[in-house]
Parts: C-alpha cells; sequence; structure tokens
C-alpha cells in the first residue's frame, strides 16, 4: 500500500470500529431492535479486501455485515438508519441490523442464515461468468459457516464451473461461544484445500497483508482460474452477538483475549502510519466526528410509517401468482 492508500483504510476502519461501538451503545440502551453481531476486531478483513475490489462487483455478506456495506462505500447515516429501523435506512428501515443491502453499491445482501450467502454467491458468479466482462464476486463468511453442508456443495460447484468466486472467510476461532477447534478437526484452510480449492492463509488484523492477498486472489479469480478461498485469521473484540440491554459476559480464555488485543487491526495499521511519519491521531478523530454528526442524524430521524410495511415486496409490475 502507498501512504495515502494506507491511511485512506486506516480511516476505514477507524470509522467501522467507531461506529460498531456506537451501534453497541444503542444496543446497550434498549434502541436497538433484534440481535446485532459486531464486527469489531474484523475491521482490516473488510477494508482490506474491499480495498481492491471494483465498485462493479457485487458483495455477499452475512449476519456480521455493517463493516462490509460500510467498506462497501454504503452512506453511513443510511446504514445506522437502517440498523436502528428508521425511515431513510438502507432497506426502509425494515431489515435491520442483520440484512442490510445497499444496490447502489453493489451490496448484494446479508443473511442472518449461516452459510446461506453462499450458494447465493456462486448464483451471482455464474451469472457474471456468463456476462464475460471478467467480474469476480465477492462473499464473506465466518469459519462456522464452512462446515455446513452447502459450503462443500457451493465450493465443489464453483470449482468444477471455475466460477469467479472469492470466499473470505473471516476465521476468528470460535463459533458463537465454542471454540472452532471443538466443532471441527480441520481448520478452514485444511477444509478448502481438501477440495482442491486454491487459497491463502493471513494475518487477518494486517490490513496490509490482507490487501495484498485479496489483490491476488482477485485477479485469479477475474483471469478464469476458478474459486480462491482467503483465509483471514482475526479476534473479535467483543462478544458472537447481543440483543437489548444485557451485555453478554467474557466467555473466552483472559489470556487469549489479552494476546489478541495486543495485536488490534487499528494499532497494527497505525503503527504503519507512524514508521511512515504520519500521526494516526487526526484521522481517527476525523473518523468519530463523523460518526457522532451520523448518530445524532439517525437518533433524530422517525420510525417508519406503519403503512410501508406492505411497500417494496413484490417486484415492481408483478400481478401476482395466475
Amino acid at each position: 500500500m502507498t501512504e495515502a492508500e494506507l491511511i485512506a483504510a486506516y480511516r476505514a476502519m477507524c470509522l467501522i470500529r467507531v461506529f460498531e461501538e456506537e451501534v453497541l451503545g444503542m444496543t446497550a440502551a434498549g434502541l436497538v431492535p433484534g440481535f446485532v453481531h459486531p464486527c469489531t476486531g474484523h475491521e482490516a478483513v473488510a477494508v482490506g479486501v474491499l480495498a481492491h475490489r471494483t465498485p462493479e462487483e457485487w458483495v455477499v455478506s452475512y449476519y456480521r455485515c455493517h463493516g462490509h456495506a460500510l467498506a462497501c462505500g454504503s452512506d453511513p447515516l443510511a446504514v445506522m438508519r437502517e440498523i436502528l429501523t428508521r425511515q431513510g435506512g438502507l432497506c426502509g428501515g425494515k431489515g435491520g441490523s442483520m440484512h442490510l443491502a445497499d444496490r447502489a453499491n453493489r451490496f448484494l445482501g446479508a443473511s442472518s442464515i449461516v452459510a446461506a450467502q453462499l450458494p447465493i454467491s456462486a448464483g451471482v458468479a455464474l451469472n457474471e461468468q456468463r456476462a464475460g466482462d471478467g467480474r469476480a464476486v465477492v462473499v464473506f463468511c465466518g469459519d462456522g459457516a464452512l462446515g455446513a453442508g452447502v459450503a462443500y456443495e457451493t465450493l465443489t460447484t464453483a470449482r468444477h464451473l471455475r466460477l469467479p468466486l472469492l470466499v473470505v472467510c473471516e476465521d476468528n476461532g470460535w463459533q458463537d461461544h465454542t471454540p472452532s477447534h471443538e466443532v471441527s478437526s480441520l481448520s478452514p484452510a485444511e477444509l478448502v484445500g481438501g477440495l482442491g480449492v486454491g487459497h491463502r492463509l493471513v494475518d487477518g488484523n494486517d490490513v496490509v497483508e490482507v490487501a495484498s492477498a485479496a489483490a491476488e486472489l482477485l485477479a485469479e479469480c477475474r483471469a478464469g482460474a476458478g474459486p480462491r478461498v482467503l483465509v483471514a485469521r482475526t479476534y473479535l473484540r467483543h462478544f458472537h452477538a447481543q440483543s437489548g440491554r444485557d451485555v453478554p459476559p467474557e466467555y473466552r480464555p483472559a489470556a487469549e483475549v489479552d494476546h489478541w488485543r495486543g495485536r488490534d487491526p487499528l494499532e497494527v495499521a497505525a503503527n504503519g502510519l507512524l514508521a511512515l511519519g504520519v500521526d494516526p491521531a487526526p484521522v481517527r478523530a476525523s473518523a468519530a466526528e463523523e460518526v457522532a454528526g451520523v448518530v445524532a442524524d439517525a437518533l433524530a430521524t422517525p420510525e417508519p410509517e406503519p403503512a410501508s410495511a406492505t411497500t417494496a415486496v413484490a417486484v415492481a409490475g408483478w400481478a401476482g401468482p395466475a
């Protein structure tokens, strides 16, 4: 990354971090309905991968989707309004935290069903392959998703058809409250390697390393080499999920948490800037100031009118089943 690219990446990561911390605070205050799955600690994965995705390429996500939408270029205010189920949200305030979608920025959407986004992304990749425009498709998942049967079906089909699909596995070592090694004896890299799918294992807390690997794998996908998997080893700073005012207690070993907090992706990037003679403090302050304005505006926005519940539920012009 150039100095300018690292500054931009660091600001994007800071914006995601502060955004998520504000969301968690509002969740604890009872202002966010449903479940919230924070991506604090995963910021370098979203920003690093999508730094090399072209604006015309589709991105598919899962329930831990806020950072992916923001890294795709979605308006932070529209994202916050959606999470708070307010008017002007990405989906009109109807989808909430786990179902963000932004067609204008080619963010196809997020699924709350574990691994369901994988076959969806393969279908999109097949469509892009047939269009012949040399575009790839990016799909994010957690390491738990690779244990689902549909993941094997998707990767096997994608390999057979040589689909231009980049699967980004955010491997944080936990599946909800269970350590991943207690669920599977094979790592994500071993799982996909056994299927013959090309893959890379990277430090998911180093945005420079993530971006470099993503650039190479996306180029291979676009060139017709078939699907690729980027396994980014990372860690959640917070918990798997929160609903309502009860903040989940820490359930992971203290030594493990301390180790990963010492590898915070924002600090890794900040140290990189310092090595270039760039002060990261103003960059982070700028992102925090932007999020503060977003929160104030979103909280001042009214909820959708009840009558809007029946709108945008069918394709325009569709008269219903014959």
